[in-house]
């Protein structure tokens, strides 16, 4: 028995099936009548959509057969995934690679395969549309025609169900964003507004410090509206843009300065000294926008902690083929439950040392927009005296065709 080597993209091929999360799902009636139609059409016992990945072939429809799965050393469609078009074994027993296979020498007494590879749109042979006999045999054209034509179906079916799942996904995320969001402009705007009507009454009867105080808050309840609306704006553009990141090469002290010319005056108004330790020579591979957006929220989540008259600090530095950017604050830590969670899920935002909210939506956001330029995002835990959150982008020296 010879079992066939793996593919040549079989890492992206792996990527690319375990994204359409279909592997070890329930029955599904349109792949049921794709394998219905195989078998009827290709006059065979037994069809199969069999998905390979890294130990076994995984039956997502079947007629014909009882087991769900085989491993992947036997499988024939393991041979069929090296081939552009069908792949068809007349006689197993007359076949070197597998006259003595145990799906010839025993159930289900594989003597004809023909196999059509699953081809994804970028190209990755997930597995194949198969059809098996008993008896030798051999198709004709118009049957070898017919089940390419019915393994482009089957694809067009699991695009179609993960755009559906997408779908669900981000009307939920909607659903979950939007009822925060409405809850969480209230606040700052609110504020806004007290403090501006208030101001607009007695300004001639107040003090300058006084106004100062007010004049504070109005800029603090706005720059909250300003970073939730950022946030909406930057998630969807995430979801609906057929890009969602645009890498080129940028002096990275620049992005950072741009970042935070918006929150100068916050964090004045809590005297919150600010250190930016960047080498102006230092550049990153990196989607402008995106990373903007990256360090505005990193810095409003540090203003946000930090009681007054302490410090954040954002510092960089080069490692491997990354650039790593720190930015550290020594005020409240995160609370060591809600730190498993960072990431993983929406949390419920802590209120700051000012009273300022939030909505928990940031860091997941964040997540996304530094894993989209290929790098990552964490917070360290080896510093029990600061919340430090690490982030990564590409160093030029990585990257090749980028300008």
């Amino acid at each position: 028995m010879q079992s066939a080597p793996l593919h040549s993209t079989e890492h992206q091929r792996l990527a690319t099936l375990l994204n359409y999360e279909v592997l070890d799902t329930e029955d599904e009636r349109a792949f049921n009548e794709l394998t219905e139609l195989a078998s009827t059409i290709c006059g065979t016992p037994i069809s199969l959509i069999s998905l390979v990945d890294d130990h076994r072939q995984w039956f997502k429809s079947k007629v014909g057969l009882k087991a769900n799965e085989t491993p992947r050393s036997i499988a024939f469609c393991t041979h069929a995934i090296l081939q552009d078009e069908v792949f068809e074994v007349n006689n197993a027993l007359e076949d070197p690679r597998f006259f003595d296979n145990p799906l010839v020498t025993g159930d289900p007494d594989i003597r004809f395969y023909a196999g059509a590879p699953l081809v994804a749109p970028d190209g990755s042979p997930i597995g194949t549309l198969c059809v098996i006999d008993k008896e030798p045999r051999k198709l004709d054209a118009s049957q070898l025609r017919a089940l390419t034509i019915l393994s482009a179906q089957v694809i067009g079916q699991m695009e179609l169900r993960l755009h559906n799942r997408r779908l669900d996904r981000i009307h939920r995320e909607q659903q979950t964003l939007f009822a925060t969001l409405a809850h969480d402009l209230r606040t700052p705007f609110n504020g806004i507004l007290g403090l501006s009507k208030h101001l607009s009454r007695k300004a001639e009867t107040l003090s300058p410090a006084r106004i100062t105080q007010l004049a504070h808050g109005v800029l603090s309840s706005s720059l909250q509206v300003y970073q939730l609306l950022d946030e909406l704006l930057q998630w969807s553009a995430s979801r609906y843009s057929s890009k969602s990141s645009h890498l080129s090469i940028q002096p990275l002290l620049p992005l950072i300065e741009r970042s935070t010319e918006l929150y100068i005056d916050t964090m004045a108004l809590k005297n919150i000294t600010f250190n930016c330790n960047v080498k102006s020579d230092l550049s990153v591979c990196a989607d402008a926008t995106l990373t903007k957006t990256i360090i505005r929220n990193l810095l409003a989540n540090a203003i946000k902690f930090t009681p007054e008259n302490l410090s954040i600090d954002i510092s960089a530095e080069p490692n491997d083929s990354f650039v790593e950017i720190r930015v550290s604050n020594n005020g409240s830590l995160i609370p060591e439950d809600t730190r498993k969670n960072l990431f993983s899920q929406t949390v419920a935002s802590e209120k700051g040392t000012m009273g300022e909210t939030g909505n928990g939506l940031g860091l997941k956001l964040m997540q996304e927009f530094v894993e989209t330029q290929g790098g990552k995002i964490w917070l360290e835990q080896n510093e029990p005296d600061t919340n430090t959150f690490c982030f990564t982008l590409q160093h030029p020296s990585s990257t090749t065709g980028i300008v």
